[in-house]
């Protein structure tokens, strides 16, 4: 008797908890939900902040705007050379769309009055050209200039060559210097190593210099041409698939995990070096490739230094040309943002698209069965 007594106590008790701990449950469940949202929240704001200020007029640059402001309509007193100048008006667009020939010359001083005046425009066409002008001016001029889609193309090359090739040549490096048995293995990798402590600014010039001195013996190079163009973009694919210190540290670990007797019996079975690297190997390493194309995508994809150095102005990546449209005595603001906005979009897209891609091979190994 005494012992059912016992042991229905515990049971009982355990009723009485269970009400209780579900409502911890739930209250810990949405503080955990709350928390997320918020966080979301926050990692959205700047995007949303730069999107607003994308549509922000440059003369209210100044001001913080949580949403799309009301623009005003487009003053007929303003002259053509200040809106070409502050707001990068195409004149040659303008002229077409409101029937002026092109072989006409408009004065810097010429306001809009003045050629609705002398050209017998109705007034009406005018604003309606300009409707929307101050809002989306940053985004009409950057969709409508050939050299933001040439920037933007030559970025996502750059990107997608140096990642591939990077990618090789680190699993290859990592391969050859896995176990460090060897005196001369020890020294390359520590070698590798020493890039964490060197600044890229000081190795600039000589690297300059000698990317310069290879190039130069390339017949054509100096003569504007194909021939320039695919030399200085394998130069900057050329720096960005050198060894280092991260994917040379990454792989050599990951590789030195890997038991010998794998590569043993993949020997014995009749496969090569390369066909063990490439069928057994690669199939292995998903989580430290998937690890350095995480971190240095963005890396290489927002690259300026280099290809503001290397790289001729018509030639150039995203950073370089978003930086190509800061004035000298002023400067569309709206042009800025909305650029930086349109170099980011590509970057979230692929983040989008193969997240599931990255999430399966960083939990690669993970678990085991």
């Amino acid at each position: 008797m005494t012992n059912e007594t016992e042991t229905a106590e515990p049971t009982q008790a355990g009723k009485h908890r269970t009400p209780s701990y579900r409502r911890k449950r739930k209250i810990y469940a949405g503080i955990a939900v709350a928390v997320m949202i918020i966080y979301s929240l926050l990692t959205l704001i700047p995007f949303y902040v730069l999107g607003v200020r994308s549509t922000v007029p440059t003369k209210e640059s100044t001001t913080l705007h949580l949403w799309i402001p009301e623009a005003d309509e487009v003053n007929l007193d303003a002259q053509v050379g200040n809106l070409a100048v502050f707001y990068d008006l195409d004149l040659a667009d303008f002229k077409e769309a409101i029937g002026i020939p092109p072989t006409v010359f408009l004065s810097a001083r010429t306001s809009l009055r003045d050629i609705s005046e002398e050209y017998d425009i109705p007034e009406a066409e005018i604003r309606s050209f300009f409707s929307g002008f101050y809002t989306y001016n940053g985004w009409r001029t950057i969709l409508g200039d050939e050299q933001f889609y040439g920037a933007l193309g030559r970025t996502l090359l750059i990107t997608v060559v140096s990642l591939v090739g990077l990618t090789i040549l680190s699993v290859f490096t990592g391969y050859g210097l896995a176990g460090l048995r060897r005196r001369d293995q020890r020294i390359v990798y520590s070698t590798y190593l020493l890039q964490m402590v060197i600044p890229a600014m000081l190795i600039l010039l000589p690297q300059f210099l000698v990317i310069q001195w290879i190039t130069n013996l390339i017949p054509g190079f100096s003569d504007p041409g194909m021939t320039r163009v695919v030399t200085q973009l394998a130069s900057i694919v050329a720096i960005n698939v050198k060894g280092t210190a991260f994917s040379v540290l990454i792989f050599t670990a990951f590789i030195n995990g890997i038991p010998r007797e794998l590569e043993e019996s993949a020997m014995i079975d009749g496969a090569s070096r390369m066909q063990y690297v490439w069928r057994i190997l690669m199939p292995l390493i998903k989580a430290p490739i998937v690890a350095l194309v995480v971190v240095q995508l963005p890396l290489i994809y927002n690259q300026f230094l280099e290809p503001f150095v290397y790289l001729d102005p018509r030639n150039s990546t995203l950073l370089p040309y978003i930086q190509s449209t800061v004035g000298v005595y002023s400067t569309n603001f709206q042009v800025i943002y909305a650029a930086i906005l349109a170099s980011i979009i590509p970057l979230m897209i692929v983040y989008t698209v193969f997240r599931k891609m990255f999430v399966k091979g960083a939990l690669a190994g993970a678990v085991k069965g």
